[in-house]
């Protein structure tokens, strides 16, 4: 039995919903290529989905030494995406797309092809921390939100807005989503409830513990708490400017990264290191594998490629 027109449409728009706002750009991008590549060609609407394999692999051969590998990969996602909010199947050999887009990021252009991100390690997190002013508004939320990410092994998008004017109470974190605990072994930790994340529309928890030395999250967590008093029901990470506080956003805060570490004799230092240094830095202090991929929050072992 068909559901009706008002049904159908509520479907897609809790099936839309099970992507972020950002992966939801990422995807109508690669099919708005899609669907050029199709009228190029006079490709009907009914040839279009459900998608075959021959299709599929025309249109990554046409993009192969054009765009990145990754790019192309985001592109097929994007088609699958379309196929699942429409309830249409997606029944594609599998091994010949796989073994395409293998081939696909082999003939990218060189200028496609970005080099290794290197890790921003503890020692360097140190350099950056004596750059800074331990009472200036924002350095002090700056050097917070960097600990924070560092230790809890978390994206730079998870405590940070993308815009001045995004903050959302029922998407961001705020102090009211943070609490203490105490595991068997009586180590307290932070915890951190993320509203929403990349990976869960429903939330996921991180947490750090209190570490030695001047990179200790803990001390700049109360510092920051201290300085800039951020509003119980507003952006963690917010500091005093002027008369009300600002929220840190992520462009701010990774060319604010750059800088620093610049400035500490660090050079080409990016925000997706945090999460590879934090990843080597509890390799190398024996942390298993599994419980890595686990704090991590990786669906797969791809963060194996950060050693």
């Amino acid at each position: 039995m068909l559901a009706a027109p008002d049904l159908q449409d509520r479907v897609k728009s809790v099936v839309i919903q099970g992507w972020s706002e950002q992966t939801r750009a990422s995807y109508g991008a690669g099919l708005l290529v899609y669907h050029v590549f199709c009228d190029s060609r006079n490709i009907s609407e009914q040839e279009r989905a459900p998608e075959s394999t021959n299709l599929i692999s025309m249109f990554i051969s046409i993009l192969s030494g054009l765009y990145s590998g990754r790019t192309i990969h985001g592109y097929i996602y994007g088609i699958r995406a379309w196929h699942t909010v429409n309830s249409l199947p997606w029944a594609l050999h599998e091994d010949q797309i796989s073994t395409m887009l293998k081939g696909a990021a082999k003939l990218a252009p060189p200028t496609m092809k970005q080099d290794r991100r290197q890790p921003v390690t503890a020692e360097i997190i140190a350099a950056i921390g004596k750059t800074l002013m331990p009472n200036e508004p924002f350095d002090t939320v700056f050097f917070a939100c960097l600990t924070t990410v560092f230790y809890s092994a978390a994206r730079v998008g998870e405590f940070t807005l993308r815009r001045l004017n995004a903050f959302n109470p029922a998407e961001h974190i705020t102090l009211a989503h943070i609490r203490d605990d105490t595991d068997r072994n009586g180590f307290h930790t932070k915890v951190f409830s993320l509203l929403r994340t990349k990976s869960s529309q429903n939330g996921e928890e991180v947490n750090w513990a209190r570490q030695n030395g001047p990179t200790d999250p803990l001390a700049a967590f109360n510092n920051h708490l201290e300085v800039n008093s951020p509003p119980i029901n507003g952006p963690l990470f917010a500091y005093k400017k002027d008369s009300s506080h600002r929220p840190l956003t992520r462009q701010t805060f990774v060319l604010h990264l750059k800088k620093a570490a610049k400035m500490a004799g660090y050079d080409d230092v990016q925000g997706h290191g945090i999460r590879i240094g934090a990843t080597l830095e509890y390799l190398l202090r024996g942390i298993p594998f599994d419980v890595m991929k686990v704090k991590g929050r990786w669906a797969s072992d791809a963060f194996r490629l950060y050693l």
